[in-house]
């Protein structure tokens, strides 16, 4: 989209139509007044790529009117002597290789909204860590900290924290038209599965009433159900960090094991998954050619529009019921925000993201119907959300057992061989030990290199 600039000296916009706000009410975690002198006015570069401001249902929504917008004029309002100028950018790729040039280092952002895990990473020798300036028991309120550190660890200290969580993408979950469930006498409400073959034997009950099972995407069938298998069954986002580092391998015969079950996929979905976009599978699913899908909350108010009371939500089956991590799912905080080293300003720009990260405002970002779930612990989600789905969903992400998104842990260049491989062992055209032994070797051929 067009780079667009938010002149942040505009008049102040209303911040009427937010809800929430009162669970936290007298938290206040930024400076009330900015400490500098009136001579000393600050401006705050801000490269927004994570916040809404657009909305696809309505094309005619003023910018003022975008929950962004609104915070940064309390922010402002709060200190008057520090402004933020917001620039809208795109979220792709070319964010990653815009922020380190020479010229914007030195026109660049102070505070940057950006993916999370190794895309954040990878730009740490322009990164601030959050030491000091995010205290420790503001961090004890918020989730997700394991994506904005190198070993991956939740409880990582304060100088090997990249960035700051920003929110939550939810947690990957089935999705399912009820009423093609119940001819096949399958409620996932009440008798969902436990382990891998309790969930084949319920794709058998669907399969035999002449639906197809499952509609699934490429990305669904690796990152969303094969690696969630693997996550869980190797602790979570800190032992896929040791796959990628060497410290274990995806051929170990646990692992295998999990491909072979994997493969069997193939014959309960519509086919064609291994290259099919994600659009062709919802559609699919819409139109009623398969009883379910995968996806995360990004799914729920399209479901919603196919489907009203007969869309349903269920978590991704375990792959056993003793493995370290059940009950999860991939997800977690796909996005986070940054402050540049080479800011001027860093503690007025921690005070920003600080503010943007208070009770309060995660409070009311998700009230404001934008679609955003938070990372704020302890809070009642039902204040926030009218539907049902929504609230499991944000509940749902707050819990450990959800798995940090593989691919935002994994080497790019990794990802891009596990997806390869991936479709060859999904058609059958390799075996899963050959899937496995062919991603190690381009493991180690990164770690060499």
């Amino acid at each position: 989209m067009e780079q667009e600039v938010f002149d942040a000296t505009s008049p102040v916009h209303s911040t009427a139509g937010h809800s929430g706000g009162a669970a936290t009410a007298g938290v206040m975690f930024f400076p009330a007044k900015a400490t500098v002198g009136a001579q000393d006015d600050i401006e705050i570069v801000f490269w927004n790529s994570t916040l809404p401001v657009e909305d696809s249902s309505d094309k005619t929504k003023a910018l003022e009117d975008f929950y962004i917008y609104q915070a940064i004029d309390r922010f402002q309002e709060a200190n008057p002597n520090v402004s933020i100028k917001m620039e809208n950018l795109p979220g792709g790729p070319e964010l990653f290789t815009k922020f380190p040039h020479r010229e914007c280092r030195e026109n660049g952002p102070c505070v940057m909204g950006l993916w999370s895990g190794t895309y954040l990473l990878a730009l740490k020798e322009f990164i601030e860590p959050v030491g000091s300036y995010f205290p420790d028991d503001e961090r004890a309120l918020l989730t997700g900290w394991e994506a904005v550190n190198e070993s991956f660890d939740p409880n990582a200290p304060a100088d090997q924290l990249y960035g700051v969580p920003s929110g939550s993408d939810g947690v990957t979950a089935i999705f399912y038209n009820s009423a093609l469930l119940e001819e096949a006498g399958v409620d996932p409400a009440t008798q969902w599965v436990t382990n891998i073959d309790e969930f084949y034997a319920t794709l058998d009950k669907i399969a035999a009433t002449g639906i197809t099972p499952l509609a699934l995407e490429q990305n669904a069938i690796i990152w969303q159900i094969l690696l969630y298998w693997i996550g869980q069954t190797v602790g979570g986002a800190a032992g896929i960090n040791e796959l990628a580092s060497g410290v274990r391998n995806f051929s170990d015969p646990e692992l295998v094991d999990i491909v072979t079950n994997w493969q069997r996929l193939a014959d309960y979905t519509i086919p064609g998954a291994e290259t099919m976009d994600g659009d062709v599978a919802t559609q699919l699913f819409a139109e009623e050619q398969a009883a379910m899908t995968t996806g995360g909350a990004w799914t729920i108010d399209d479901g919603r529009a196919f489907f009203g009371e007969d869309f349903g939500m269920i978590g991704m089956p375990d792959y056993s019921a003793d493995a370290p991590i059940t009950g999860g799912g991939i997800g977690g905080p796909g996005a986070a925000f940054l402050v540049s080293n080479y800011c001027e300003h860093k503690k007025e720009a921690y005070d920003f993201v600080r503010f943007l990260m208070s009770p309060e405002e995660l409070v009311t970002r998700a009230g404001a119907g934008e679609g955003q779930l938070i990372n704020l612990k302890d809070f009642d989600a039902t204040e926030l959300y009218d539907d049902p789905l929504m609230v499991q969903q944000q509940e749902w992400a707050l819990r450990p057992s959800t798995i940090f998104w593989p691919d935002n842990i994994l080497p790019a260049e990794l990802t891009t061989e596990i997806k390869a491989q991936s479709q060859l062992a999904w058609t059958g055209e390799i075996d899963a030990q050959t899937f496995m032994e062919r991603i190690d070797a381009k493991r180690d051929e990164l770690l060499e290199g």
